[in-house]
């Protein structure tokens, strides 16, 4: 992505949500995976972190930071798409 532009950058900790279902979905939309935790697009680029757990009281819950790069003219269109993939409800 060097030499493209600003690039504007959004890094979420997701609950609940397994680190593999991130990786199939960049890879899905495009992306190359440059190592374990990095995958390169066209005018992207994401790193998923590995799992985390973390507890609250009885519950335990996996957790992954999950870090994204975009050049700035496309990021409000690159970043509501993937909230919206990943949206959840509770109940």
């Amino acid at each position: 992505m060097k030499g493209r532009g600003k690039i504007k950058t959004l890094s979420v900790k997701f609950g609940g949500i397994y680190r593999n279902e991130f990786i199939d979905y960049f890879l899905k939309i495009g992306g190359t995976l440059e190592d374990d935790e990095k995958i390169k697009g066209p005018f992207w680029e994401a790193t998923v972190g590995p799992h985390t757990m973390s507890e609250y009281k009885a519950l335990k819950i996996q957790n992954v930071l999950v870090s994204i790069a975009v050049e700035e003219d496309k990021f409000d269109g690159f970043i509501a798409a993937f909230q919206l993939n990943f949206l959840r409800c509770g109940g």
